[in-house]
């Protein structure tokens, strides 16, 4: 299904990192389009480019609230805590989500992210060979990932053990 013209419009604009326009493009739709699940990503993810964590953080609290199944409130809100330095509250935050949450890379990704912040080698590990194993693309981005830089030869060492396992 094809995005709406508002969706696009205002996508296009954060595209162009045009945050002012995006915020009138959003602002100008009718009640019901504004208070839809897909105006209140959008919002968080201009947020997030605009590196407004709290104002994101805020966000992703509404969408946890409206939309409890729904995924991107709780990693994008562990997100805006953890760049917030409030680490173990993300932690707490993505883990609270729903149970569904556990059908994704990116969560256990995140988990092993938080982990590593807060000191915790080993459970940060253990958390990235789940994620690695649901998608194996996110080899090439945690080795990329700043945030694992202290793990990286061990990230390197998981990829080439899982390649030859493959092979």
């Amino acid at each position: 299904m094809d995005n709406p013209s508002w969706l696009q419009t205002a996508l296009g604009y954060l595209d162009l990192r045009m945050f002012e326009e995006t915020w009138t493009a959003l602002d100008d739709l009718p009640d019901d389009q504004r208070n839809s699940l897909e105006a209140l990503k959008l919002r968080v993810t201009c947020r997030l480019d605009e590196e407004r964590f709290p104002d994101a953080l805020e966000l992703c609290r509404e969408m946890c609230t409206r939309f409890p199944e729904e995924h991107t409130g709780f990693i994008q809100g562990a997100f805006c805590l953890h760049e917030m330095g409030k680490t173990d509250k993300a932690m707490a935050w993505l883990q609270k989500g729903p149970h569904s949450l556990q059908s994704e890379a990116t969560y256990f990704y995140n988990l092993g992210c938080y982990d590593l912040a807060l000191g915790r080698v080993e459970s940060a590990c253990a958390w990235l060979i789940q994620a690695f194993e649901m998608e194996p693309s996110y080899y090439e981005d945690a080795l990329k990932d700043p945030d694992f830089k202290p793990i990286i030869d061990r990230i390197a060492e998981m990829r080439e053990a899982d390649d030859e396992y493959l092979t």
